[in-house]
């Protein structure tokens, strides 16, 4: 992996409930909207770049070459993250979060030549660091096979977990989180070009969306988690239900999504 020349970036937010309040109703989660500080990885919710239109690429992305180095693949991914809980962000209070360009590395892979571009964000309130994390981007070349099918008919068994929650996707939720997000990539919400441009079957559930819901099922069972890490393993598709399940071990969640056939699309790790 090769380091890169320092970049860094500064965004500002006051941390407004409004955004929280939005994802909790759209996730029709139990309980009340979260008052005391942003649950793990909610603060997703905030910090958000907003790019002129003119600097976004044909998915919706802001083009690479300004603050994030140029890339010659052309398919953007979020595939992990790493991240550390210090203290919780609180409401109505300002706070700053701090971007950092770490690490670019060439790799060679089944679909081709790749990027991964990892990046750091740091995020305070009261000039105390609040949550520290890693994420992890890959740039894919571009597809011109035929789109895998949907996951259709009876869904195939998954493990027995001691953590389970199911949840069915739409096209309302998959909107809602986008605009919560402000993500515009395309193939969260546009079924034509999911399909046509990047050879999807239909719209792809946003790996951050799977990785949030992960990250509350363990904080639901064990509210001393403080690190949490993802890794998309494969897509779920809008219409399909997720099925997320963990493990309790001391001080550990062992954390998976599964897709419709079963296969495994995510896995998490939280500790306290």
């Amino acid at each position: 992996m090769s380091a890169l020349p320092e970049a860094s970036r500064e965004f500002g937010s006051l941390l407004d409930p409004w955004p929280a309040a939005a994802l909790h109703a759209s996730l029709d989660l139990p309980g009340s909207t979260p008052s005391l500080g942003l649950p793990l990885l909610w603060h997703w919710l905030y910090f958000l770049e907003a790019p002129a239109r003119s600097s976004q690429g044909p998915d919706g992305h802001a083009r690479t070459g300004t603050f994030f180095p140029a890339t010659p693949q052309p398919r953007r991914m979020f595939v992990g993250a790493r991240c550390q809980l210090h203290r919780k962000l609180q409401f109505q209070t300002p706070a700053k979060m701090v971007e950092s360009v770490l690490a670019s590395e060439q790799k060679q892979g089944s679909a081709g030549a790749m990027t991964l571009l990892t990046v750091s964000y740091r995020y305070y309130q009261r000039e105390e660091l609040c949550v520290e994390e890693e994420r992890d981007f890959m740039y894919l070349p571009a597809r011109d096979e035929a789109p895998e099918a949907l996951h259709e008919g009876a869904l195939a068994p998954v493990p027995d977990a001691d953590l389970s929650l199911d949840l069915d996707t739409d096209p309302v939720l998959l909107f809602k989180f986008s605009a919560l997000t402000f993500n515009g990539h395309r193939i969260h919400y546009d079924a034509d070009y999911a399909r046509d441009s990047e050879r999807y079957p239909g719209p792809v559930v946003h790996g951050p969306l799977t990785a949030l819901l992960l990250a509350g099922l363990a904080s639901d069972a064990n509210p001393g988690v403080s690190r949490f890490a993802f890794r998309a393993r494969a897509p779920l598709y809008c219409g399909e239900r997720l099925r997320l399940r963990g493990e309790l071990g001391e001080g550990h969640v062992s954390l998976t999504a599964y897709r419709p056939d079963g296969a495994v699309a995510m896995t998490a790790e939280a500790d306290e």
